[in-house]
């Protein structure tokens, strides 16, 4: 795990902070997971869009429902087997994933945990990435130093400092919008 500044404050988010921090991180790297159906011609995608659209339903409107076991469900059959594929893109798409079990986790589970777990796994995404480039393992002074690594550990300060507001259907929904704002994943491909 990555000693990070942030990690203190992620683990002392109160519960509707940890959720909605790891919602932000999969908003921006949804397109992983959309790219990757793609890839194998599968529609999956909509599955998973449908899925972040009710969590953030469940935190902005009043009496939203959801059946947090069944979409758990839907949404374990669609996570990919790295082994099945032999192309880089399965591994953002997986790290998607990860980063939306942390969105259930954070629902159904008083772990503390979760927005820790969704950012380190966003940092793995990088480094996976950076390892590909340039084709050789990358350690954690060297991470620290990469554009990528800069560029997502600032988004992740600003949303913790975002969350600091009091709880409100527009905080959350102007958290939405900042990270649509970005137009673009942790690894820099482009959302439009």
């Amino acid at each position: 795990m990555l000693s990070l500044s942030i990690n203190d404050r992620l683990t002392n988010l109160q519960a509707w902070q940890q959720s909605v921090f790891c919602m932000a991180l999969a908003e921006q790297n949804i397109t992983h997971f959309t790219m990757f159906s793609q890839a194998i011609e599968s529609e999956n995608a909509s599955i998973a869009e449908n899925i972040l659209q009710l969590f953030w339903e469940k935190m902005t409107v009043k009496g939203a429902k959801i059946n947090f076991t069944i979409q758990e469900e839907n949404f374990n059959a669609i996570i990919p087997e790295t082994s099945d594929y032999d192309f880089y893109g399965v591994y953002p798409a997986v790290d998607y994933c990860v980063i939306t079990q942390c969105i259930f986790n954070s629902f159904t589970t008083k772990s503390k945990e979760e927005a820790l777990n969704a950012s380190q796994t966003s940092f793995a995404t990088i480094a996976s990435f950076i390892e590909l480039q340039t084709d050789q393992e990358i350690n954690e002074e060297e991470l620290l130093q990469e554009p990528l690594f800069i560029e997502q550990l600032a988004l992740q300060e600003t949303l913790l400092d975002m969350l600091e507001n009091e709880r409100s259907p527009e905080l959350i929904k102007s958290i939405r919008v900042h990270i649509k704002a970005l137009e673009s994943t942790s690894i820099g491909i482009s959302t439009l």
